[in-house]
């Protein structure tokens, strides 16, 4: 389901503005980036340096203390002083850069650490939505209840895209940072656009709710007792629609104030919840794999327990925003604001997000039609298959990609936002980060997956028969192809979100969802038991033509990012996994068959060949000189203790 996009100008030379250019590596900068600060700003939150959003800004002493510690408050910009206006507002704008500086220096300097809190809480997160996921196959199989649950509890999603990664994201987090440089610290600007959002999420959700029957009708393929029962799921999954949207501003709210923590791990609340009521289910009825003989009350404990989770982890950010300072006052009316600007974009931002959605809801559309298209008593992928190999596809994209990526966002922002006094240099050097970081990790993982895919998906799934997990193994390979383009084009979507390009992110957008639903369309047409292969190679295909394209337009944009370098970097990281991938598939073979498929050889050949991957991989990294990974690597085990931190 791709989305988003943006863009960029001046200064040099391009060799001379790539980042890592001269004396220091590509790694180096990572380590600055991930090495914990050994005085001063260790975050936001541990501070209190960086006012609240919505705070006044104080203004600090003229003989504040330069070390990194607090200085002293002094009365708020604007009161208490004998100075002229002109003199007084050279001092405001002189101190809303300031603390733009200082929010940027915290997040530059804490980058691996907010990326690290992120993961974390993104792994234990993933850890749990696996059990979730493996729990849930045995609750609906992998026939048609599943396919009526996961259309039914994936089509709030499909709103909520169009609200968060659109309305929100796109332009929510930009216009809180602008508006936290005003005098006021732009709570009077905040209130207003948040008071428009919430009232339009809260219409949304009630209209969404109300039409969740129709929606079933519009973008499914169920029929019968399967549709009868995906349309009941649905009235109780809809209103997930408004809590997500406001586990997303609140996010916002976060993020922009550089706390990420509670962020990142709020999700692990919903899976505890859903893992709950899937228990009790299984429990009480067992595996329910017939959408005929489901009950109300089965209903309302599965579809029930999804939507509290959602409840749930949008509530745990409420103490959090209020620790860091935040407070809102319902404002309305926005003539006067500023919003003209926004609208527009928003506007642009929210077309290329119904574009994508409704690629997004055909490609669904397609893939659960499959089991009618296919002969009876044929095992085929439809699209209960699609998501448990989606499942397993955002672990590492979660994990590695979004937790990344979403700490390099506010910066991005902020670095376009003072290019004309600063010029193009901190924005280049996170554009190039933006595309390296995130692949140290994902190219290894990605051919690790694709070793793999059966062990992994026949173990993971252990509620699944050996014929569904076999249908579901390729879908699972095809997409830990489109790992990095895929990774890509969410930095795509960011950079266009940072810059305010809806028109960019708008033909870029159109772009992938052609190429997505051009492969949809003959997936439809084509033989039903490689249908969902088919639109898995439509994934790879979307998103590596938009990588490509995204590169050299923020290459031209920039005026250089270090192509080549990255080219490099991408090409070694590939032959170090290929070391790793290649001795660790055949292992895999060799245990399953040495044990007749069990289900126990699963497990076995997802040890013994994840150990057999990282041993080969890891001779590649030191063969080819992969610096960067061993850089990526540091903060971590560094976070572990098992190395000590730096001077």
């Amino acid at each position: 389901m791709p989305e988003q996009g943006p863009e960029l100008p001046q200064e040099t030379s391009a060799a001379d503005h790539s980042p890592g250019h001269g004396s220091s590596s590509h790694g180096g900068a990572i380590d600055r980036l991930s090495r914990r600060p050994e005085r001063a700003v260790h975050s936001a939150e541990d501070t209190g340096r960086i006012p609240a959003v919505g705070a006044p800004i104080r203004r600090p002493r003229a003989d504040a203390p330069t070390s990194g510690r607090p200085a002293e408050p002094a009365q708020p910009v604007g009161r208490g002083t004998s100075n002229s206006d002109e003199t007084s507002t050279e001092m405001t704008m002189t101190n809303m850069a300031a603390v733009d500086d200082e929010i940027d220096a915290a997040d530059r300097k804490n980058l691996g650490r907010n990326s690290l809190l992120m993961a974390s809480g993104t792994l234990v997160s993933r850890v749990l939505g696996m059990v979730n996921a493996m729990l849930l196959a045995k609750v609906v199989g992998q026939a048609l209840a599943a396919d009526a649950f996961r259309l039914a509890n994936t089509l709030p999603n499909y709103i909520l895209v169009l609200l968060s990664g659109g309305i929100l994201n796109a332009v929510l987090l930009p216009q809180i940072t602008k508006a936290m440089k005003r005098p006021d610290g732009g709570k009077d600007f905040v209130d207003r656009l948040l008071t428009a959002t919430l009232t339009l999420i809260l219409v949304v959700a009630v209209l969404c709710t109300a039409g969740a029957g129709v929606l079933m009708r519009v973008t499914t393929q169920l029929e019968g007792a399967g549709l009868h029962l995906g349309i009941a799921f649905a009235y109780i999954c809809m209103p997930q629609v408004l809590f997500y949207a406001l586990f997303a501003v609140l996010g916002n709210l976060l993020n922009a104030r550089g706390s990420f923590g509670a962020f990142g791990w709020a999700p692990v609340v919903n899976n505890v919840v859903a893992i709950g009521g899937e228990i009790v289910f299984l429990g009480l009825w067992g595996q329910q794999a017939d959408p005929s003989v489901w009950s109300s009350q089965m209903v309302w404990t599965l579809a029930g327990s999804a939507t509290l989770g959602i409840v749930a982890q949008t509530l745990v950010l409420l103490p959090v925003l209020k620790k860091i300072g935040f407070r809102y006052t319902p404002r309305f009316g926005l003539r006067g604001y500023g919003f003209g600007q926004v609208g527009r974009f928003a506007a642009l931002t929210f077309i290329a997000l119904c574009i994508a959605q409704a690629g997004g809801i055909y490609i669904a559309n397609v893939a659960s039609g499959m089991m009618y298209r296919a002969p009876q008593g044929t095992t085929v992928a439809g699209y209960a298959a699609y998501q448990n190999a989606m499942t397993l596809f955002q672990m590492p994209y979660s994990l590695i990609g979004f937790s990344i990526l979403t700490a390099l966002f506010p910066q991005l922002a902020r670095a376009w936002q003072r290019r004309a006094s600063a010029g193009l240099g901190d924005a280049r050097d996170l554009v190039y980060r933006g595309l390296t970081l995130p692949a140290v990790g994902i190219i290894p993982v990605a051919f690790l997956l694709m070793a793999l895919a059966r062990p992994i998906v026949r173990g993971i799934y252990w509620g699944i028969s050996p014929a569904q997990a076999s249908v579901t193994a390729p879908l699972l390979m095809l997409m830990a192809a489109a790992l990095l383009p895929f990774t890509i084009v969410t930095f795509q979507q960011q950079f266009c979100f940072a810059l305010e390009r809806g028109f960019t992110n708008l033909w870029m957008q159109c772009l992938v969802t052609a190429v997505q639903v051009g492969f949809g369309f003959a997936a439809q047409r084509l033989d039903p038991a490689h249908g969902v292969e088919i639109i898995c190679l439509g994934m790879i295909a979307g998103n590596s033509v938009l990588a490509i394209v995204f590169v050299l337009y923020a290459r031209r944009e920039m005026e250089g990012i270090g192509l080549a370098r990255m080219i490099w970097l991408y090409l070694r990281l590939a032959v170090a996994s290929l070391l790793g991938a290649t001795p660790a598939y055949l292992v895999g073979r060799v245990v399953v068959a040495s044990q007749a498929d069990s289900l126990i050889s699963q497990f076995g050949a997802m040890a013994l060949g994840a150990v057999v991957f990282i041993t080969g991989f890891l001779i590649g990294v030191k063969l080819l000189a992969i610096d960067e990974f061993r850089a990526f690597l540091r903060p971590i085990l560094r976070r572990l203790h098992l190395v000590r931190s730096a001077g």
